[in-house]
């Protein structure tokens, strides 16, 4: 969804929508797109224009310990500010603060609100996801899944060398 710079009043803009969004690149063919309602706020500012907003989302994603299928629900706020590009100052050198990484050039006098939607969508999905906390994952020799209980395999012998880590216990958190 493309707004216009012209179409967005003195007292802003609020535009509620879905739209449908893929998350793999174009050759990835083994991920559906997926549908997303948003609800953004569009206000000019002085130099450029304030986007605020909130999406949520239910994505079909596969479990980086077992492998199995999982829905992962987002429910995320963004705000990114809007400026031509001539106020950016992209020709000299300088490091960024936490405010420059908000902030997003205005091409052509207008704001692709699929596209901006689609990056925080990309943003708010984790490295690995994981189906539960306690996700046991995969036994590293048959390749069993290990939530419904042992796979079978023989227990692995431990170097002997190694035996005087297993007498350590792990450190209680202090609010425990």
């Amino acid at each position: 969804m493309i707004v216009e710079l012209s179409q967005i009043p003195a007292e802003g803009l609020q535009v509620v929508f879905q739209e449908s969004i893929r998350l793999a690149e174009r050759g990835d063919t083994d991920r559906a797109a997926c549908p997303v309602h948003a609800e953004v706020r569009l206000t000019k500012t002085g130099v450029g224009v304030a986007v605020r907003g909130h999406f949520h989302a239910t994505l079909d994603l596969a479990c980086s310990r077992c492998l199995e299928p999982f829905a992962l629900a987002l429910d995320e706020d963004f705000d990114v500010q809007y400026l031509p590009v001539q106020e950016l100052g992209g020709d000299e050198e300088h490091g960024l603060s936490g405010a420059d990484l908000d902030v997003a050039p205005l091409v052509e006098d207008r704001i692709d609100l699929a596209a901006l939607l689609r990056e925080n969508l990309l943003l708010s999905v984790p490295v690995q996801p994981v189906c539960r906390e306690g996700c046991r994952g995969m036994c590293p020799r048959c390749g069993a899944p290990l939530n419904g209980g042992p796979c079978g395999c023989p227990p692995q012998r431990v170097d002997p060398r190694l035996q005087a880590l297993a007498k350590i216990r792990p450190a209680r958190p202090e609010n425990a």
